[in-house]
C-alpha cells in the first residue's frame, strides 16, 4: 500500500473516535446531502476521505478522495456531499486568521474564494498529528500544528495560502462576539460597547463590508446548528434550544429556508 493510502487509512481510523474537538471535525453521511448557504466564518480546510464533495455557488468543482478544498475568502458556499460505498466521510480543520502571516496580506490582487488541490501523504500526516495532540496539547502547540499545515501547502505549490485576502475586520469582530455568547440575547448596544464603537459607526462599517447585525447573527446561529446536527446525535429539539429557539417548529422552518432541507431530512442522511 502506498504512503498516501496508508495515511488516509490512518485518518479514517482516527475519525472513528474523534468527537468534535476544538478546531477539527468529522462530517459523515450515508445518503447524499445537498446544502446551500453553508456559513464559513473562518478559513476552513476540507479533506475528503470517502465519497465526493461538490462545492461552488456558480462554478462547481468536485473534491474527491485525494483532493482538498481550502476556503479563505468566502462567507457562504453551496455544497453537495455524495457517499461512496455507503458513506461520505470528510475531515474539516478550522483555522484562525492569526495562523496566517498577516504581513503578507495582499491588498491589491484579488484572491480566489477557495483553493482546490491534491492532497499528499504529508498533508494527511500533518492532519493526523493535529488530531492526535488535541487531547493534551496547549493552544500554542495546536496553533503551531495548524501553521504547519499552511506552511506545508505553501511549500507544495499553493503560495496563495501564505497570506489572506482583505478581511472584513468589523464583521469578524461581531462574529466572535456572537460565537462566544452562544444563544444569549445580544443587542446592538452590547456589540457596540464590546468593540468600543458607536452604533452609527458600527452600522456604517458593516454596511461597507456588505453585512448587517441580523445577517451575521443568523450565519453564526445557523452555522452552529448545522455543525451540531452533523457531528452529534443531539435531537432537533435540543439543538434548537442551544441556538436560542424556543420553538422547534420555528427553528426547523428557518433551518430549511436557510439550507434547503429540514433538520429531520439532514439527520436522515446520516442514518442506515
Amino acid at each position: 500500500m502506498k504512503n498516501t493510502e496508508l495515511e488516509i487509512e490512518r485518518l479514517k481510523t482516527l475519525s472513528t473516535t474523534l468527537d468534535h474537538k476544538k478546531c477539527v471535525s468529522i462530517y459523515k453521511s450515508r445518503l447524499q446531502q445537498d446544502l446551500s448557504n453553508i456559513p464559513i466564518l473562518k478559513p476552513l480546510l476540507v479533506v475528503v476521505l470517502n465519497g465526493c464533495k461538490i462545492v461552488g455557488n456558480e462554478t462547481k468543482v468536485a473534491c474527491n478522495v485525494g483532493n482538498f478544498a481550502f476556503f479563505t475568502d468566502v462567507q457562504t458556499m453551496n455544497m453537495r456531499n455524495i457517499p461512496a460505498n455507503t458513506n461520505y466521510l470528510a475531515v474539516l480543520v478550522e483555522f484562525e486568521f492569526s495562523d496566517f502571516d498577516n504581513n503578507l496580506i495582499n491588498n491589491t490582487n484579488k484572491s480566489e474564494t477557495y483553493t482546490f488541490g491534491n492532497a499528499n501523504s504529508s498533508l494527511y500526516k500533518c492532519i493526523s498529528q493535529l488530531i492526535e495532540c488535541l487531547d493534551w496539547a496547549t493552544e500554542d502547540i495546536i496553533e503551531n500544528r495548524r501553521k504547519e499545515i499552511i506552511n506545508l501547502l505553501v511549500s507544495s505549490g499553493y503560495q496563495n495560502l501564505a497570506h489572506l485576502p482583505n478581511q472584513k475586520e468589523t464583521t469578524q469582530k461581531v462574529i466572535e462576539i456572537f460565537k462566544k455568547n452562544d444563544n444569549k440575547k445580544i443587542t446592538i448596544d452590547d456589540v457596540s460597547k464590546e468593540i468600543c464603537m458607536s452604533k452609527a459607526t458600527l452600522y456604517r462599517k458593516l454596511k461597507f463590508e456588505g453585512e448587517n447585525i441580523q445577517k451575521i447573527k443568523e450565519k453564526v446561529l445557523m452555522g452552529r446548528a448545522l455543525h451540531l446536527l452533523q457531528t452529534s446525535s443531539l435531537s432537533t429539539e435540543h439543538v434548537a434550544t442551544m441556538v436560542g429557539y424556543s420553538s422547534t417548529a420555528r427553528f426547523s422552518q428557518r433551518f430549511r429556508a436557510y439550507f434547503g432541507l429540514s433538520p429531520k431530512e439532514l439527520k436522515n442522511t446520516k442514518r442506515h
